[in-house]
């Protein structure tokens, strides 16, 4: 049993020790068919190359010691220099942290000088401007804001890529504007607006979208959101509607739709209007910050777009509640000057009405330049102006032989102003013209969409000047079609005054005997008539004093006793039913009359002076496309009994637009601001 058992161990080991053997065997083999196969030498190239290289020992050492000495000066540099720009970089952290420490939680004096400070920072890296953006509150936002700070002080809107479904934000602005459905403007423009929308269902997972993605499909949503803007920018201008929108969220469902439409211009400038609306719900500043306004406001400051610039400069200024000139700018009145805060009370405020069609960012545009070919590049107001060769160009080609310095003039020479009146009455003041030394020829390349806010700050950098702005039709079936027709029945001489009236106590214009000076186009010349003697009557002493406080008027193109195209409109009553303003500038009619009587009876009761200037059309007017020609407002008409008159040769359109810094209209304004500022510096003496 033993010797079978050890026979058979001996016959399992010896297989075992078989079949290793034949699987080696096949290993040689397939090797040595796999080396005939590749060449295996390439395998070797690296290890045939040596591990070191040789070098010239004498470059080697000269080389080692010039490495030395460099290493050894920057080493010595940095000894001296390392500490001090650390403490540098730690200084100029300090230093910020303090200020805006100091401009949360000091008292409103150190407040407004540490923003002074912070605003003028411009060292720090993006990650700390962002790093303080991220405790900063909202008072100091909208204080760095309004001091023209870096846009980095600013933390992006949330979410900006993600928006909510338009299906879904529809359903949100139907809820608000029933909530505010008390306001009869707001009932009619629900129904006008919802009458025929039918709303859908969304599920939860595609209530918010991508920007852009999904947009194809959904054009009538759209086109819808663009009709709530409208609504909401007429509804907005009520205060006690403007609050009802903000405490029922109206600020995030607009950020909502800004977030669709933010690369769309017209929308922009619609939804910049109803924030401005909003904004003079002041208390509420901190529902501006958290929703992320104060940082499209702050990037819509700096907008190439004359429009979007000064109204979102507008909306700022009514939600800093840390200025030192504590004022409200409401729906229709636009500053202009100032944008940013300044240290100094302004000195005198100018006020400019536009007149019926015009508007605050449309009448005031220098002459020679076009409107329409300024706004060709996806209709944004540049400083575009199309050059046409005057009188004085001629002038200049001739002089440039005897001195290539263009417009530099020595005094013995005389320039004449090319808009220079053609007319005027006996005892009118100058100026007519200007000595060489004082004139510069107009740069071609350079145009003003708004001479009012670019060319008299200039001039007189403490004045404030504002815009008034208000819309007007010449049709009531156009409001009808357009909107609720509420301000049809508002459309009066008289109540567009009253209106005005009472937004310009809010904006404290002529406070503390602060002189006014009114600038009026066509009808914005009867609407400041009213004003004035409103006021005057009125028995509020801060009414009262903005027409007591008025020191200059220069009426434009007036119509004082009326016009004859309010004539020609009532040939076509039957067809175009001409809105009240239009009625109501009929010659001779009744209401101007009375106005003009009450206006020059109370005026020449003042103690102080008024200097009046009146300025009339000396060529017809094109206003239809089938080129007909009219006097718009005739020399009779705009001819006051008080005061200089002047009738310049250009049309109703024109006579608004002075064509350079030295158009006799814009120095004759000058002049009577240069009187006014005589008269108080007199009053400072004395």
């Amino acid at each position: 049993m033993t010797q079978n058992k050890f026979r058979k161990k001996v016959a399992i080991g010896g297989g075992i020790i078989t079949a290793m053997g034949l699987m080696a065997y096949e290993i040689f083999r397939i090797r040595r068919k796999f080396d005939a196969l590749v060449d295996t030498s390439i395998m070797d190239y690296d290890r045939k190359r040596p591990d070191y290289i040789y070098i010239n020992y004498s470059i080697y050492r000269e080389s080692l010691k010039r490495m030395q000495e460099e290493q050894l000066s920057k080493t010595f540099v940095n000894i001296i220099s390392h500490p001090i720009e650390k403490w540098w970089k730690a200084m100029k952290h300090s230093v910020a942290w303090r200020l805006l420490e100091t401009a949360q939680n000091s008292d409103r004096h150190d407040r407004i000088k540490a923003v002074r400070q912070l605003a003028l920072v411009d060292h720090l890296k993006s990650w700390d401007y962002q790093h303080l953006a991220q405790i900063c509150d909202a008072r100091t936002a909208i204080s760095l804001a309004r001091s023209n700070c870096d846009l980095r002080w600013f933390l992006p809107p949330r979410h900006l890529g993600i928006v909510k479904n338009p299906k879904v934000l529809l359903k949100d602005i139907h809820r608000l504007l029933e909530d505010v459905q008390s306001n009869k403007c707001a009932a009619t423009l629900l129904q006008k607006t919802f009458g025929k929308y039918t709303f859908q269902d969304v599920e939860p997972n595609q209530e918010t979208i991508q920007f852009s993605k999904g947009f194809a499909k959904m054009s009538s949503e759209l086109e819808l959101l663009k009709q709530c803007i409208d609504v909401l920018s007429h509804l907005s201008e009520y205060r006690d509607v403007a609050e009802r929108i903000i405490t029922e969220g109206g600020l995030m469902h607009l950020m909502e739709i800004y977030k669709i439409f933010r690369n769309d211009l017209d929308m922009k400038l619609k939804i910049c209007r109803v924030i401005t609306n909003l904004s003079v719900c002041y208390s509420h500043f901190q529902d501006f910050f958290v929703t992320g306004w104060i940082t499209v406001l702050a990037q819509w400051t700096r907008n190439e777009d004359m429009r979007i610039c000064v109204t979102a400069g507008k909306a700022l200024r009514n939600l800093d509640v840390d200025d030192t000139i504590p004022c409200l700018y409401k729906s229709k009145v636009y500053p202009l000057y100032p944008m940013w805060r300044r240290k100094r009370r302004p000195e005198v405020d100018i006020v400019f009405v536009h007149g019926i069609l015009g508007g605050v960012f449309v009448t005031w545009r220098q002459k020679e330049g076009v409107a329409s070919e300024g706004m060709r590049d996806g209709g944004v107001i540049r400083m575009t102006k199309t050059h046409r060769k005057s009188f004085s160009d001629e002038i200049l080609e001739t002089l440039e032989g005897i001195d290539g310095n263009r417009g530099d003039l020595s005094e013995d020479w005389e320039i004449v102003y090319e808009d220079c009146p053609e007319k005027s009455s006996s005892d009118a003041k100058g100026p007519f013209s200007i000595s060489g030394d004082e004139w510069n020829a107009p740069d071609p390349n350079e145009y003003s969409n708004c001479w009012a806010m670019d060319w008299l700050q200039e001039s007189f950098p403490d004045i404030r000047v504002i815009g008034l702005n208000y819309d007007s039709t010449l049709s009531e079936w156009y409001s009808k079609c357009h909107g609720c027709g509420c301000h049809i029945h508002r459309g009066t001489i008289q109540t567009r005054a009253r209106e005005f009236l009472e937004q310009l106590v809010e904006a404290k214009v002529g406070e503390g005997g602060r002189p006014v000076v009114w600038v009026g186009h066509s009808m914005g010349g009867l609407i400041v008539k009213s004003i004035i003697t409103q006021a005057l009557k009125h028995s509020d002493e801060r009414v009262r004093s903005i027409g007591s406080n008025t020191r200059g008027i220069m009426f434009l193109g007036t119509p004082h006793r009326g016009t004859p195209v309010a004539k020609l409109k009532q040939h076509t009553q039957m067809i175009l039913s001409p809105t009240v303003e239009v009625r109501e500038m009929e010659e001779n009619a009744k209401s101007l009359l009375e106005l003009h009587s009450d206006f020059v009876d109370r005026i020449k009761d003042f103690k102080t002076g008024v200097e009046i200037v009146s300025i009339a059309e000396g060529l017809p007017t094109i206003l239809t496309s089938f080129k007909l020609s009219y006097h718009v407002v005739t020399e009779d008409s705009a001819k006051i009994e008080l005061g200089d008159f002047y009738r310049l040769y250009d049309d109703h359109l024109g006579i608004c637009k002075p064509s350079s810094r030295h158009s006799f209209l814009y120095q004759r304004l000058l002049g009577i601001i240069k009187r006014i500022h005589a008269d108080l510096h007199q009053a400072k003496i004395s």
